[in-house]
């Protein structure tokens, strides 16, 4: 249904790990890719859509890393996914307001699909970092 990329995932786990370090200092690249097994070059192209969505702040140079802007319990899921995947949709029809259909015109299921997506989003837009961590990373650890 709802298909996310390898980069979703690997920002997800980008994002988790700098919540659970939020307030508490800055974190490199390369300790999350060392302790999670991940190639910091691969890191290192997923975090650029982060920072440019504002989602994540950066210093450069010697004791530099990354931190949230903003506090967990403000950044929503849908926010993260949106930066990383753009805007989010179910069915290729509606991502791409019906170019990539010859039918569309006339096709009922896009207005069922319309629905679904809505309601999928409002969910998304309501969970947050914080609770993700609460939910899923404590619950998990």
């Amino acid at each position: 249904m709802f298909n996310l990329s390898t980069k979703s995932d690997y920002g997800f786990i980008v994002m988790l790990e700098l919540a659970q370090k939020y307030q508490r200092g800055l974190l490199s690249l390369s300790d999350i890719a060392r302790r999670r097994k991940l190639s910091s070059g691969y890191l290192v192209q997923i975090i650029q859509p982060l920072v440019k969505a504002k989602l994540i702040v950066s210093k450069e140079g010697k004791g530099g890393g990354y931190q949230l802007a903003r506090n967990p319990k403000q950044i929503s899921i849908l926010e993260i996914i949106e930066a990383l995947e753009g805007k989010a949709a179910l069915v290729k029809c509606l991502k791409h307001g019906g170019k990539v259909c010859p039918g569309f015109a006339v096709c009922e299921a896009k207005n069922v699909w319309a629905i679904v997506a809505k309601e999928v989003q409002v969910m998304l837009k309501k969970k947050t970092l914080a609770a993700l961590i609460k939910e899923v990373v404590l619950k998990y650890a």
